[in-house]
C-alpha cells in the first residue's frame, strides 16, 4: 500500500483562499456530472468567510464517531436556479441523529464531484464539525446505490430529505433496490431539490471501506488545473501531464444524439490528431470513450471534458455540436474491484461495453488504496 506524507495542518483546513481549486477539482471529478458547482461554492464561500473547516480522515476520529453524509438531491437545473438553505443540510442532519438517538461528529462526502463535494463542506461549516477527507464514491455517479457502502451491503437509513420551508421526509428503513426511487419520489414532491442526509457510519468503519484521502486529492487536482492553465499557450498534452490524465481525443463535436430517460445518449468527435472517430456515451455523466470502436476508457474511469479555449471543465449537458473538446482520462481515486461492474460499470447504464483498465492515482493525489473487500 502507498501512503502519502501525513498533512500538515494547513492542508488540512478549508479556507476561503482553497475553494477555487477545490471547486474545479470537483468540475473534473464530476466526469461531466454531479450538478452545478458555482452554486455550492456561492453557499461555501460564505460558511468559509465566517469560519474555516478542518478535514480529518476517518482514521483519526474516535472509532465510534458517527460520521453523516450530506449533499443535495435533485434535477440539474433545479439545482442550478435554486440556492439551497444551509440550514435545510443541519436539519436533515439533525433528523437522521434523532432517529439514531447518537449525535454526529463529523460529516461525510457521498461523491467526491460534482456539487455535493461542495455541499458537504456548508454542512460541515453549519454545524462546526470536522469534514471527513474521504467519499462514498470516488467521483460523481447519479445513483445513491452506486456506493462503497452499497457494495458492501451497508444499509442507507434512516435518511431525511428536507426541502424549501423545512419540509421533510424521514426514511427510517428501505430495502436496497427501493432506496433510488424513493429518493426520487421525493425529491420531486419537495419541488425537485432537496437537503440529503444518510448512511450515519462509525467513523471505524468508513475508515475501512471508504475513499479515502479524496478530499485532498480534489483539492490537488483543482491546484494543478489552475496552475496548468495559468499558462496561456498550455497545449491539450500539457495539461494531460500537469494531471497525470490520458489523453483521449482532442477535436470538434460532429454530432450529438440525446439520451432517451435513462437511456444514454452520445456525442461523436473526430480528433483533429489522428482523424480518428470518438464517441462519447454519456448521461449525466461521460459513461465511455471509445475511439475508432475500440473502448479507451469506461466507467468507473473518469472521463473528463475541458474546453480548449476557455480551460475549463465541461458539463456532459454543456457540450453542443461544432464544440472543440479535450477529453481526458483521470486516474481514479478507487479500485473498485470486479464484482462492482454491473453496479458502476458500463453494464449499469445499459451498454454493453469491456471497460480499459484504469490507471491509479499516483501518491501526489492523496490516494491511500482501501484495504479490504466487501463485508
Amino acid at each position: 500500500m502507498t501512503t502519502p506524507p501525513p498533512a500538515t495542518a494547513p492542508e488540512r483546513t478549508l479556507t476561503a483562499a482553497r475553494l477555487p481549486a477545490l471547486a474545479v477539482g470537483a468540475q473534473l471529478l464530476g466526469s461531466g456530472g454531479g450538478g452545478e458547482v458555482a452554486t455550492g461554492a456561492l453557499l461555501l464561500r460564505r460558511e468559509l468567510d465566517r469560519t474555516p473547516v478542518t478535514l480529518t480522515p476517518a482514521a483519526d476520529l474516535p472509532p465510534d464517531t458517527v460520521v453523516v453524509h450530506v449533499g443535495q438531491g435533485g434535477a440539474p437545473d433545479v439545482l442550478a436556479e435554486r440556492l439551497a438553505d444551509p440550514d435545510d443540510f443541519v436539519r436533515a442532519v439533525r433528523t437522521v441523529t434523532d432517529v439514531t438517538g447518537r449525535p454526529a461528529g463529523a460529516v461525510g462526502v457521498i461523491e467526491v464531484g460534482g456539487l455535493n463535494t461542495l455541499i458537504a463542506g456548508v454542512a460541515a461549516a453549519r454545524l462546526g464539525l470536522p469534514l471527513v477527507d474521504g467519499d462514498l464514491m470516488g467521483r460523481a455517479f447519479p445513483r445513491i446505490d452506486q456506493t462503497v457502502a452499497a457494495l458492501h451491503g451497508l444499509p442507507t437509513h434512516p435518511l431525511a430529505l428536507v426541502g424549501p420551508g423545512g419540509y421533510t421526509v424521514v426514511v427510517r428503513d428501505c430495502a436496497p433496490r427501493r432506496v433510488e426511487p424513493l429518493l426520487r419520489a421525493n425529491v420531486l414532491a419537495l419541488g425537485g431539490a432537496a437537503a440529503v442526509a444518510l448512511h450515519p457510519l462509525p467513523a471505524a468503519t468508513l475508515a475501512r471501506i471508504g475513499v479515502r484521502g479524496s478530499v485532498s486529492a480534489c483539492l490537488r487536482l483543482g491546484e494543478r488545473f489552475l496552475a496548468a492553465t495559468d499558462e496561456h499557450r498550455t497545449t491539450p498534452d500539457d495539461l494531460a501531464a500537469a494531471l497525470d490524465a490520458e489523453l483521449l481525443a482532442v477535436g470538434r463535436t460532429e454530432e450529438i444524439v440525446p439520451r432517451q430517460d435513462l437511456t444514454p445518449g452520445w456525442a461523436t468527435l473526430t480528433d483533429r490528431r489522428t482523424g480518428a472517430v470518438v464517441r462519447v456515451d454519456l448521461l449525466d455523466e461521460y459513461l465511455a470513450v471509445t475511439v475508432d470502436g475500440v473502448t479507451r476508457a469506461a466507467c468507473p474511469r473518469i472521463v473528463t471534458a475541458v474546453d480548449p479555449s476557455g480551460r475549463r471543465p465541461l458539463r456532459a449537458d454543456q457540450i453542443r455540436t461544432g464544440q472543440h473538446l479535450v477529453l481526458l482520462a483521470l486516474p481514479a481515486l478507487y479500485d473498485w474491484p470486479a464484482e462492482a461492474a454491473s453496479l458502476v460499470g458500463p453494464a449499469a447504464f445499459g451498454l454493453d461495453l469491456t471497460p480499459a483498465p484504469h490507471r491509479t492515482a499516483p501518491p501526489g493525489w492523496g490516494r491511500r488504496r482501501t484495504e479490504g473487500g466487501p463485508a
